[in-house]
């Protein structure tokens, strides 16, 4: 390969590539703790060590989505023209996650008691 076929990448060319997938991890951490909350109604085929086990999971994702998001977000603070949408949904997933199942505690501890 000759020298003219070759480009450089230039700082500003890996920045941008680097902004393209910020959010990212952090929404597809959220996708798969709120994908979590179906495993209990597997088919009854599937072992219910499998059917059972992504629930106690679905809470450290859904933080580890929340914390990975807000990190973007703040690491994006002031950008002009970077998408956020990925982080944003990464959180609201996250919260999601985490939400739902200190909502089912809260209303079992209710009813339990009464």
């Amino acid at each position: 390969m000759s020298f003219e076929q070759q480009t450089p990448t230039t700082s500003a060319q890996v920045t941008t590539e680097a902004q393209e997938w910020t959010g990212t991890t952090s929404m597809v951490m959220g996708i798969v703790a709120v994908a979590f909350f179906g495993c209990p109604w597997l088919p009854d085929a599937v072992p219910p060590q499998i059917r059972h086990f992504p629930l106690y999971l679905t809470v450290p994702l859904g933080i580890a989505a929340i914390v990975y998001g807000t990190g973007d977000l703040h690491h994006l603070r002031g950008e002009e023209g970077v998408d956020r949408r990925r982080a944003r949904a990464g959180v609201a997933l996250g919260l999601t996650a985490v939400a739902v199942p200190l909502a089912f505690i809260v209303w079992a501890w209710v009813s339990l008691s009464e």
